[in-house]
């Protein structure tokens, strides 16, 4: 006997000799984190911590990746603090500005 479209079961009937989606298992706990939908595409608000974590792990692995020399965030900074107490006079020479507040 040759089937037809209409002896075949339709979508959504079960047919016996086919297996069906009723014995297919939920995760219990699933890995990845539930999104919040009541932000606009889904995704949750990102906050500056997140922002600066994403940033220093972008700058290493351009680092990694032979693309960057360095990661800027490592670098420490070119002159050592002042010892408190220290005037404005040499604070403003450090930054390398000279008495009329013109860079020099």
């Amino acid at each position: 006997m040759v089937s037809t479209p209409n002896d075949r079961s339709r979508p959504g009937q079960s047919d016996p000799d086919q297996p069906g989606l009723d014995d297919v298992m939920e995760p219990e706990d699933d890995a990845l984190p539930s999104r919040d939908r009541s932000y606009h595409g889904g995704a949750k608000p990102v906050d500056d911590e997140e922002l600066d974590e994403l940033a220093e792990a972008t700058e290493e692995e351009r680092v990694d990746a032979g693309v960057a020399d360095y990661a800027p965030s490592e670098v420490p900074p070119a002159t050592d603090a002042l010892p408190e107490g220290a005037s404005p006079e040499a604070e403003r020479a450090q930054r390398g500005l000279d008495e009329g507040g013109d860079e020099a």
